[in-house]
């Protein structure tokens, strides 16, 4: 009897334990819609020879996600934006930009037109099952839809537009910038506790190690901890920041998409000062982002 009750239990623990493994990962059928609202803050300080320049940026994003292709490894998703607004402050030049596409831009506003291209634009991304982007399709046609909506004329104006604005809106950009919401899911099963990693690339890199902390019928609860490095080139700067990040998610765990994400990170490092003789400044930038499922 002792020996049977013994056999019993140890089956009950090697089922226990069978179940407590699961494939994280997206579990998406066709037209499966999410309407995601993104907001975030970016603090960035900078030390100009014992004068502190702080710039704020504000930004609110609403767009959608529908499947409208489902194959063995991975989803292609129909993007639109539906919503951007932005706003810029510096506590040395007050408003730098405030952009909002819902209010119809004036005519004397370009910075307005130019976001306004981005809504109605529809992309096409190919996503992997766990998460990671593959492509996106359309950015050429978003690009320029962007540019259109200025009315400039001169093509030499428009051709540095469109390079300028290809590095924010073009198919790695736009790839590496979506993987930050999207990538978080291991290739392999693994129980309550377990740990894996993987890694961003694009301007902001980071090597992530996430956490699974709980997961029932109602949600899955992940935990991230990076190590981040920013790099960024312009005409008239280099950024080269160092730091780390740290991310809580809510999962839905019918199909994997996030409910509820937030992000926060501080790096610091110098921006290069190519117009004052590659003078260094000593930079640190501190984000939250927030993503939420409508």
């Amino acid at each position: 009897m002792k020996n049977t009750l013994l056999k019993i239990l140890a089956l009950f623990v090697l089922v226990t334990t069978a179940n407590a493994q699961d494939i994280l990962q997206y579990k998406l059928v066709v037209n499966d819609t999410f309407n995601v609202t993104q907001k975030a803050t970016q603090d960035i300080i900078q030390d100009m020879n014992g004068q502190k320049h702080e710039m704020k940026n504000e930004l609110e994003a609403d767009f959608t996600f529908i499947v409208k292709e489902v194959n063995d490894n991975s989803y292609s998703i129909d993007f639109t934006f539906d919503r951007f607004k932005m706003v810029t402050t510096s506590n040395l030049y007050g408003e730098i930009m405030n952009v909002d596409t819902s209010e119809e831009a004036s005519e004397d506003d370009m910075e307005a037109k130019i976001f306004s291209g981005l809504l109605n634009s529809k992309l096409l991304m190919v996503m992997q099952k766990d998460g990671k982007i593959v492509s996106i399709e359309g950015t050429d046609r978003l690009v320029q839809k962007m540019i259109d909506g200025t009315g400039i004329e001169d093509d030499f104006t428009k051709e540095l537009m469109g390079e300028s604005m290809k590095k924010e809106f073009g198919n790695e950009s736009l790839s590496s910038s979506f993987e930050q919401m999207t990538y978080i899911y291991p290739l392999n099963k693994v129980n309550i506790g377990d740990t894996w990693k993987n890694a961003y690339s694009g301007d902001l890199k980071a090597q992530n190690i996430w956490k699974l902390d709980t997961m029932d019928e109602s949600s899955i609860v992940l935990s991230g901890e990076s190590d981040v490095k920013m790099e960024t080139e312009e005409d008239a700067t280099t950024m080269n920041l160092t730091g780390t990040q740290q991310t809580s998610i809510i999962a839905n765990p019918k199909n994997g998409f996030v409910q509820i994400m937030k992000v926060n990170s501080e790096a610091k490092g110098t921006t290069i000062m190519k117009q004052m003789n590659n003078i260094e400044v000593p930079t640190t930038i501190i984000s939250v982002i927030e993503y939420k499922i409508q």
